[in-house]
């Protein structure tokens, strides 16, 4: 029922024995030696110097655990906004330590600018509730941190939990829940209410000469599953990390019940995944490739991509379709669960490949969307992912597609992913016409003449491709249809641009 193949416990042994401990601690006993005669006094911060680091040890007085009620972080002006994702628009923080963080803010700004440009590796420690604020003040100067310098490294050792499930769920998609490491002796365990606060980080959990260093929080809570004396004050982890010190170099005979470390190894294979979605960018441009290789064909024989899919009862590459789906579902979800300052990254990365996915793969989904008799695709049947990815590229970096004038258009794929969805839409308005069943003509018209407006915008810009206007596209077949319905209905005294275009038959030497 137990084992001890846990690579956790050598990952503790490697923590234990590097110094890094020792050293955080004992300049942690000495500033608390010197403040606390006085338990209500303030918080304290001392900066040490050293060749290689610089340490900044924080130094609070103790509460009582009934006091640690949570606050609620929201709105744009609140100091920790930049950790907002765009499907987390709030949070919950540990109150005892945001008054104290809020009380000092003054003087921990000035902190935050002298550590921001460190040269040097920076470490923030503290024990008790001086680690909880450390870790929140850690949080704010990760903000302005620059991503290309060597991120700082909080310490604590026996600190209360400081944010909610919301908070853990943002981190746990950040780079900065690396930044952490909590020390948790389990023979004075860290008050941990499972309601109101979740761990985030690496936890480094001491059992007796024995540790373990999991950065799982589900299995933190599992085994932490206690909490200590009302007074959350100071637990001498001097002496814990002596044992480990002198057990390191010992086999473990450290046992964690099989059951924990399954789920252990359950979720580590989901957070992978997750993390390995930029490593497979490469592989997904396999599929890429096949899906482009098809466009291109069906282009040899003078059919759209699109009504060749239409027309076709296997599609020979649905396998490398639902895998690039899959793939930038993914991706575009991970994003969203990112804190703002980060996701930018993600974004920049992925955001021209997805929308070549986009491009190439939306048509074959508005094909099946209007078989199977459904209407509206943009409004009703448009998966979000497609929606995002448009948008953040709109955002961020699309300034035009427009061509030169002369240059080869052949191999465009149409820019707006949706035209086959308008087009489809602009053939029943076409239907409804010609039964009379529904809207008004004039609403019908009307919409008509929208879509007509849509299309040539597009083609001042060269943002359709010449396929679409191949004698057996969807688009031509609404043409001749629409043509013939302007004359019939007497909207056709002044011809539009478009009109002039598609009548005189320039489109043939379009691109």
């Amino acid at each position: 029922m137990f084992s001890s193949s846990l690579n956790s416990s050598q990952l503790g042994k490697l923590v234990s024995s590097s110094g890094i401990l020792d050293v955080s601690w004992s300049k942690i006993s000495e500033l608390h030696g010197s403040t606390y005669q006085d338990k209500n006094s303030a918080l304290r911060t001392k900066i040490y110097q050293d060749s290689k680091y610089i340490l900044v040890v924080f130094s609070a007085p103790p509460i009582c655990k009934n006091s640690s009620s949570p606050t609620l972080i929201s709105g744009e002006t609140n100091t920790f906004s930049f950790l907002y994702s765009a499907k987390i628009p709030s949070f919950s923080l540990h109150t005892p330590a945001l008054e104290i963080f809020t009380s000092n803010y003054d003087e921990l700004l000035m902190l935050k600018s002298e550590l921001r440009e460190s040269p040097k590796p920076v470490i923030i420690t503290g024990a008790a509730l001086g680690g909880s604020v450390a870790s929140l003040f850690t949080l704010w100067l990760l903000e302005a941190v620059d991503r290309r310098q060597k991120l700082p490294l909080c310490i604590t050792f026996g600190s209360p939990l400081i944010g909610d499930a919301s908070l853990q769920q943002i981190l746990n998609h950040s780079v900065m829940n690396s930044c952490f490491l909590h020390v948790v002796d389990d023979a004075a365990r860290s008050p941990i209410t499972e309601d109101l606060f979740k761990p985030f980080g690496m936890f480094l959990i001491c059992f007796g000469s024995e540790c373990i260093c999991i950065d799982d929080p589900e299995a933190v809570l599992e085994l932490l599953n206690g909490v200590n004396a009302d007074l959350v004050g100071w637990t001498d982890y001097g002496e814990v990390i002596k044992r480990l010190r002198y057990s390191s170099m010992a086999e473990s005979s450290l046992m964690i019940d099989d059951i924990i470390i399954d789920r252990m190894e359950g979720r580590a294979r989901k957070k992978k995944l997750r993390f390995d979605l930029l490593n497979k960018v490469n592989d997904i441009k396999i599929g890429m490739i096949y899906l482009d290789r098809y466009v291109k064909q069906s282009k040899k024989s003078k059919i759209c991509s699109y009504d060749c899919f239409k027309t076709q009862t296997i599609f020979p590459y649905s396998q490398f379709r639902n895998e690039l789906n899959d793939f930038f579902k993914s991706v575009v979800e991970n994003i969203e669960n990112m804190p703002r300052k980060e996701k930018s990254v993600l974004k920049t990365i992925s955001l021209f490949a997805g929308n070549n996915y986009r491009r190439l793969v939306e048509p074959f989904d508005i094909a099946e969307h209007y078989l199977s008799g459904r209407k509206e695709y943009r409004t009703t049947g448009r998966s979000r992912h497609y929606v995002m990815l448009e948008k953040w590229l709109n955002e961020l970096f699309y300034k035009s597609y427009s061509h030169r004038p002369g240059k080869d258009l052949s191999d465009l794929i149409t820019v707006d992913s949706c035209f086959w969805a308008e087009v489809e839409e602009a053939i029943i308005v076409i239907n409804l016409l010609k039964t009379n069943v529904g809207m008004k003509h004039e609403e019908l018209i009307g919409k008509l003449a929208r879509f007509e407006e849509y299309v040539w915008e597009m083609i001042l810009k060269s943002e359709v491709s010449p396929e679409i206007f191949w004698e057996k596209s969807s688009f031509m077949r609404w043409w001749k249809e629409y043509k013939e319905i302007k004359g019939r209905y007497g909207f056709d005294s002044t011809p539009s641009p478009f009109i002039e275009f598609m009548n005189s038959e320039m489109y043939k030497n379009y691109g």
